[in-house]
């Protein structure tokens, strides 16, 4: 084994994950919406998340919505995605509530 590190890169040449919010993060920062990047960052991860939120709030309702098709097999898909949905939106107001503790301690500190 030799010495040598070799960073792993994805086929597509992406940035990093929190690329995608920097542009948002820096309109933040111009407008002085935000004092840091990082809180900036959070903001922009914030807003990304409740937009998301709000679109699987639609989906579920929707779901909710659907009468019965007379089809089991589609009837049994659509409670699961019911369920899935379900967890969805838990596991997104889950991420909302980490973003906000890490918000709070970018502010306290």
């Amino acid at each position: 084994m030799t010495g040598t590190l070799i960073p792993l890169r994805s086929d597509r040449g992406a940035a990093s994950a929190l690329a995608v919010f920097d542009v948002t993060a820096v309109e933040l920062l111009q407008e002085g919406r935000a004092a840091t990047l990082l809180g900036a960052r959070l903001t922009a991860i914030k807003a990304d998340l409740l937009a998301k939120r709000v679109q699987l709030i639609a989906v579920i309702a929707d779901l909710q919505a659907r009468p019965s098709s007379g089809d089991a097999g589609i009837d049994a898909v659509n409670v699961t995605l019911r369920a899935e949905a379900g967890k969805g939106l838990a596991h997104i107001d889950m991420f909302l509530r980490h973003t906000e503790a890490c918000a709070a301690s970018v502010v306290a500190s």
